[in-house]
């Protein structure tokens, strides 16, 4: 015949977690207030600090959810560090797979933006070529050269209003045509010419 010989603490872990199932509060509280601190520190050396305390007051959560399955020759504690051990395994599996998912989808968002961005860049660019040399002039003298509406009349004869009045009529149909679906930018590129 084999004896067990338990450790005098173990007993008291083992008595305690019995009359905490039974109701007793104050069991409770001291299994709580001895165990979970003592886990939280073993599972901060095997998976960090920023899980490891609420690994471990989850398996105390779990350990009395649980109560019905402890085994009294076991060792409450073996049994509540291997509860705690799989919990925080599981919150690292969780925890890597949204770092994951948050991840592709930040790069899908980047890819989805640089292409519309391309995109765009390359209908621009498009529109551009459609427009008459008069026109595509006068954007080059504005945003490329930087030169005023002022300048640009001096250069061209013209009034600084007129200038302006153009060049905003300009932008605003470039931009509309940019900013509308793919059909409507050809159908309107052919009305420019």
């Amino acid at each position: 015949m084999t004896t067990t010989i338990l450790h005098p603490a173990q007993d008291e872990y083992d008595r305690l977690f019995a009359q905490a199932l039974q109701g007793d509060t104050v069991s409770a509280e001291r299994l709580y207030a001895r165990c979970v601190p003592s886990l939280a520190g073993w599972l901060a050396q095997r998976f960090g600090q920023h899980m490891a305390h609420e690994a471990a007051h989850e398996a105390m959560a779990e350990a009395f959810r649980q109560g019905d399955q402890f085994q009294p020759r076991g060792s409450f504690c073996g049994w509540l560090w291997s509860i705690g051990w799989h919990r925080a395994l599981k919150t690292l599996r969780t925890e890597t797979r949204r770092k994951a998912r948050e991840e592709i989808y930040s790069l899908c968002e980047r890819s989805t933006h640089a292409v519309e961005l391309h995109d765009r860049h390359l209908r621009l660019v498009s529109l551009l070529a459609r427009l008459p040399s008069s026109q595509r002039e006068l954007l080059v003298l504005h945003y490329v050269q930087g030169k005023s509406s002022r300048d640009i009349a001096a250069l061209h004869g013209r009034t600084r209003s007129a200038v302006a009045v153009n060049l905003h009529r300009l932008c605003r149909r470039l931009r509309a045509q940019l900013l509308a679906p793919t059909a409507n930018i050809q159908a309107s590129a052919a009305a420019t010419h």
